[in-house]
């Protein structure tokens, strides 16, 4: 971390306590709920009192339940974490006493005295560091350090290790994990359900990436295994997990499931996508959706796409009885979600336009996970990953809008693609609101200007790819 950043960070958190009481305000994903919860443990260690909200978006409509939740507060301070920087005036206009925390693109060139946000200093928000981590650095520079390895949940959920790792900034909170003896890195297959499921159904239930003959075919996975010579009961009469194979059996599956994808042409981004580090959280218990960063930041997924953001923040500041039952229950119905709507988009197909593919699914996909399943079209073969995917769907919170959740790959974004600055610039010319990160992106426009937006965005994508 550059001397300036740190120095800055220092600043603002000095600043940002000096407070009593505080209402922390976030996003309603897993980076997003990761740094709620990381904001709400530091002020309660530093006896601050603190409420908290998730939202799904900073808007005209949003920020007004959030100045009338802070107006039931005694003289509060609004705290903004994985949001903000891109709506400072909209805040300016609504919230007198305001800090933000965040990792998104800003709107403007110079930094407010009251936000800290890596782009400022020549990190990008997209790859070096989440809206959690930023958090996480203020919480470090507070004196606490325990929750880092919330903060990697953050980063994982955010896909901050899209070529296999994380890097840059996120790098430190690994260290910084490791030292406290609360993460332990490793290498090894990344797909959901190491910890937590049995060893067919990790195959059989995986969706992103689609495994040609596996993914849905139970038994076909049993088959695959023990084709191997690998045992699928343990001594005790259950189902083998993942994590209870030994090295050289999780070799075998890993290189096995490398040949089978090649077999079946799939694109090499995916498979690579397949492998790379894993993190682990040690204060977990093993073989639980918890010890696995990748499986934890997907049940906190599921608790924002479900609108029960709450049960999240407090899953990641320890409950394991109540919430961590309820959040498990949630991340069964979001799952049936995303595979029933990865079903309507294979039956449907997408439309093509000359530099995007696009689907309307109206009410037909929650507009909570459409965004989830246009990336997933990428893995499960339905286009190709020669251009990015729009997902139309209505706003069910106002019925003259329609929500666009769009999705790239990292083939796309090195060859120029900015899926966050696309929406922006293409939600300015139509009075809609949108932005993000060069890989993922949404807006949030008027229905009867959704052939437009479609048209300015392929203008804009064909710019960019040139």
């Amino acid at each position: 971390m550059n001397k300036e950043l740190k120095k800055d960070i220092a600043d603002f958190s000095k600043k940002l306590v000096d407070k009593d009481n505080f209402l922390a305000v976030s996003h309603h994903d897993a980076d997003g709920i990761s740094a709620c919860a990381i904001m709400v443990d530091v002020l309660g260690k530093l006896s601050r009192k603190v409420d908290f909200m998730i939202i799904k978006q900073l808007d005209s409509s949003t920020i007004t339940r959030v100045k009338e939740s802070s107006e039931e507060m005694t003289d509060p301070r609004v705290v903004f974490t994985d949001m903000g920087s891109g709506q400072l005036s909209l805040i300016e206009k609504n919230i007198e006493d305001f800090y933000v925390i965040d990792h998104h693109p800003p709107s403007r060139k110079e930094r407010h005295s009251r936000e800290i946000n890596p782009h400022f200093y020549g990190y990008d928000g997209g790859g070096d560091v989440s809206g959690s981590g930023m958090a996480y650095f203020v919480a470090k520079s507070l004196g606490y350090r325990d929750m880092a390895d919330i903060a990697i949940v953050g980063a994982v959920g955010d896909m901050q290790d899209y070529n296999g790792k994380l890097h840059s900034l996120n790098r430190i909170i690994l260290e910084d994990g490791a030292d406290e003896g609360i993460l332990k890195l490793g290498h090894d297959l990344r797909i959901f359900g190491r910890q937590s499921r049995p060893l067919p159904q990790m195959l059989a239930f995986c969706s992103d990436p689609f495994i040609p003959g596996l993914t849905g075919e139970v038994i076909a996975c049993r088959d695959f295994i023990e084709d191997l010579g690998i045992e699928l009961m343990n001594g005790e009469g259950n189902f083998r997990s993942y994590v209870e194979l030994s090295e050289e059996e999780r070799k075998d599956i890993s290189t096995a499931l490398y040949t089978r994808m090649l077999d079946f042409n799939t694109p090499e981004f995916i498979i690579h996508g397949m492998f790379g580090e894993v993190y682990s959280l040690l204060k977990e218990k093993k073989g639980t959706e918890l010890r696995d960063a990748k499986e934890f930041a997907t049940l906190m997924n599921a608790c924002g796409r479900q609108e029960k953001s709450e049960i999240g923040v407090r899953v990641c500041l320890g409950d394991r009885e109540k919430y961590l039952k309820k959040a498990r229950y949630l991340l069964q119905t979001h799952r049936k979600m995303l595979r029933d709507g990865l079903e309507n988009l294979k039956a449907w197909g997408v439309r093509e336009m000359p530099c995007l593919y696009y689907f309307d699914a109206g009410m037909c996909i929650n507009e909570s996970v459409i965004g989830v399943v246009a990336g997933m079209a990428y893995g499960a073969r339905i286009i190709p990953p020669n251009k990015p995917i729009l997902a139309l769907a209505d706003d069910k919170d106002d019925a003259s809008k329609v929500k666009v959740s769009s999705r790239a790959n990292w083939g796309l974004v090195r060859r120029g693609i900015h899926l966050g600055n696309a929406m922006r610039i293409a939600c300015e010319k139509l009075g809609g609101e949108g932005g993000g990160h060069d890989i993922a992106a949404g807006a949030r426009i008027p229905k009867d200007a959704k052939e437009k937006f479609l048209e300015i965005a392929n203008e804009i994508f064909e710019r960019q790819l040139k």
